[in-house]
């Protein structure tokens, strides 16, 4: 295994080197003028990463929202990551997944009073807000995933770091997750190491800081992972506020659904909380064929004649909202029963200091990095 391990970091290496090449002449050409970075007279706030895979931005995004949606009209900027639809998309509360992707409406229905624009062209994005009438105008932009997409200059910028994934440790693609160097943190205001785990020491956090070397006017935070009680999946799309009809409990039977890039959290938790019957996982914002949907009706059903007690399904709540759409292709019984575990982020005890600095940036009260 080391030797194969070896033979393809060897293939790779070279393509490694020409994917830096390219991306480092990119960002110089962006640092002296040459490829314009537009700037607008409305705060923007970028929360993206340098690394292929989850490090966490939608539930980040989402507490920037509550944080800041009864004082700013805001408006959050996506691409839509396997969206079906082209161009500039402006979501409602009956936008569907193919139409704008499944994170993006997972925020629109969470947030319903946000403005959300998918474009991967953010720059056209920000020019249709700045076209709307002052009163619709937003006050406030959050840039979902633009740390790369340097058109648009942020006026703040946060890059998320997967604890588990250490940039600095890491290589470029192909040959590692990185999408840029791991030098660009240093254009960022505000690292946040993601995903910490409760079993993390101080010295731990301390060693990590170390390894990132960052400049003094960087802040840094590691948040956490927090996860909420189940729902049903039905909740999300109902007009009136639906409470579960059954409470679960660590006696609970659950089988783990997935279609996240990074599973094992999620696993482990209903491991420690139910008693864990099995997963099914599939690929990050994997859309449900309806031959998959028949093979879980009929994998519930088997389960039933072994398993005496009663039996869940948990999914996610990025999964539970492809999956929400699709309930006309799953049995009445096991929708009864199919429930996903929302989550937010903590901060540790660093939660009002980083407020106090989404506020000012958000105020736009905060020099931007060049």
């Amino acid at each position: 295994m080391k030797k194969k391990g070896l033979l393809q970091r060897c293939l790779l290496a070279p393509f490694s080197l020409l994917y830096g090449a390219v991306v480092t002449t990119r960002n110089f050409l962006f640092d002296i003028g040459i490829l314009p970075s537009e700037t607008y007279p409305i705060p923007i706030i970028c929360v993206g990463n340098i690394s292929v895979g989850g490090t966490g931005k939608t539930p980040h995004v989402e507490y920037i929202i509550k944080l800041l949606q009864d004082d700013y009209r805001i408006a959050v900027l996506t691409r839509g990551y396997k969206r079906k639809s082209k161009g500039l998309v402006v979501a409602t509360e009956n936008s569907t997944v193919e139409e704008i992707g499944d994170e993006p409406l997972q925020i629109k229905l969470k947030y319903p009073k946000i403005q959300l624009v998918v474009d991967g062209n953010r720059r056209r994005a920000m020019d249709y807000l700045m076209s709307l009438k002052e009163d619709e105008r937003p006050e406030l932009v959050i840039m979902d995933d633009g740390f790369q997409h340097r058109y648009v200059k942020p006026s703040y910028s946060v890059l998320l770091i997967d604890i588990n994934r250490p940039i600095v440790a890491d290589y470029l693609l192909p040959l590692g997750n990185l999408r840029e160097r791991a030098s660009a943190r240093y254009r960022a205001n505000m690292i946040i190491v993601t995903k910490k785990p409760k079993t993390f020491q101080p010295i731990d956090l301390v060693l990590f800081e170390r390894c990132l070397d960052l400049y003094k006017y960087q802040h840094l935070y590691f948040s956490g992972i927090e996860y909420q009680e189940p729902r049903p999946i039905l909740s999300l799309r109902a007009k009136e506020p639906m409470r579960p009809t059954i409470e679960l409990n660590k006696r609970s039977k659950v089988i783990a659904v997935s279609g996240i890039a990074v599973p094992t959290p999620f696993i482990e938790y209903l491991k420690e909380t139910y008693s864990y019957v099995d997963s099914r996982c599939f690929s990050d914002h994997h859309n449900f064929s309806r031959k998959e949907l028949t093979e879980l009706n009929e994998y519930y059903h088997s389960l039933k004649m072994v398993v005496t007690d009663e039996l869940y399904f948990i999914c996610t709540e990025k999964d539970a909202v492809r999956l929400s759409a699709l309930k006309d292709y799953i049995d009445e019984e096991l929708l009864q029963h199919f429930y996903y575990l929302p989550i937010t982020i903590t901060l540790d005890n660093k939660e009002e200091e980083f407020k106090t600095l989404i506020r000012q940036a958000a105020d736009a009260s905060l020099p931007t990095l060049q």
